[in-house]
């Protein structure tokens, strides 16, 4: 699991009240004045719904005496568990912090001031600083999730750039010596790997489409569920952000699914070989799509395909008339 370091003082502690004790560290240090602090407004909310997904590490610019008066602190005012660290210098929170970049994988950090920055630059995460004491959190979420997005793209990029440059090493070589009888036998291989797979397939198509409720039997659920089970699947898909996608027409009858740019394409043509990558990637595509597993009365066509330079690719599902 990913982690996010939260800076407490200024961040997500409004510590203004005892402000007036600043110059009686003792009094300003005071279990009782820290019991007092309030919380900035939505951090509560916002890092509950971040604990989810990401494991939390707070990080406070207090001497280490205030480490138990802190974690009572973050009980109190419902903050989710996570490990607590303070250290009252700049010099003293960056030997934590290194100590921490070898023990969490950090993907963000949230802070108020510029010195926090640079707790996250050594980090080499997603930098958010707030205003302090009333940073908007409303949107922290929506920044972190972008951000992890764009990291799974790049991610998905460069590894399927090392499949494509593999690849093209070695199968024209294979193509040489076998010819045309490579893809009929790649063809077969995959449309028996579809049909094996059918009947587990379906089982979980129609579990997901019970979940969103939508019917498998109209064509323009069919879109929605292309949409939810993408958004859904990101963070597990080998294929995220490799794709532009556009849905340009559902109706119960008929799905038209339209890609305008298409990193498989690139690669593939970046190496002078989209005749392999079409073969590959676009003609086995109707072994999934035409009569699926969801429901076999649906047919698939493929009229273009950026693998053989037509401006875009076209996948349609229709359901033929009936005779």
């Amino acid at each position: 699991m990913k982690s996010i370091l939260i800076f407490i003082d200024g961040t997500i502690c409004d510590t203004r009240h005892r402000h007036y004790l600043i110059n009686s560290p003792n009094e300003f240090n005071k279990k009782e004045e820290i019991l007092k602090d309030k919380a900035v407004p939505n951090s509560v909310k916002t890092i509950n719904e971040l604990a989810k997904r990401y494991n939390i590490i707070y990080i406070g610019a207090r001497p280490n005496l205030t480490i138990q008066a802190t974690k009572e602190w973050l009980n109190k005012e419902g903050f989710p568990k996570g490990d607590v660290y303070v250290a009252e210098t700049q010099d003293e929170r960056i030997r934590i912090i290194n100590d921490l970049k070898n023990k969490y994988d950090f993907i963000a950090g949230v802070g108020d001031r510029y010195d926090d920055n640079e707790l996250h630059l050594i980090l080499g995460c997603l930098s958010i600083i707030l205003k302090e004491f009333e940073g908007n959190w409303n949107h922290v979420g929506e920044y972190i999730k972008k951000y992890e997005r764009k990291l799974k793209i790049k991610q998905n990029e460069y590894h399927f750039k090392g499949k494509v440059e593999g690849l093209a090493r070695v199968l024209p070589k294979l193509y040489q010596k076998y010819g045309n009888e490579m893809w009929d036998v790649y063809f077969t291989t995959v449309l028996k790997m579809a049909e094996e797979s059918r009947e587990k397939r379906r089982k979980e198509d129609l579990t997901s489409f019970e979940k969103y409720e939508l019917n498998p039997e109209n064509l323009k659920d069919i879109a929605k569920w292309e949409y939810l089970t993408r958004e859904e699947n990101w963070e597990t898909s080998e294929s995220f952000g490799l794709q532009e996608i556009e849905f340009v027409e559902s109706n119960p009858n008929r799905f038209v699914m339209k890609i305008t740019k298409c990193k498989y394409a690139e690669f593939w043509k970046e190496h002078k070989l989209p005749e392999f990558g079409y073969q590959i990637h676009c003609h086995a595509d109707i072994a999934w799509w035409d009569r699926p597993a969801w429901n076999p009365n649906v047919r698939f066509e493929q009229p273009k395909t950026l693998m053989k330079g037509d401006e875009c690719c076209l996948f349609i599902q229709y359901i033929p008339p009936e005779e």
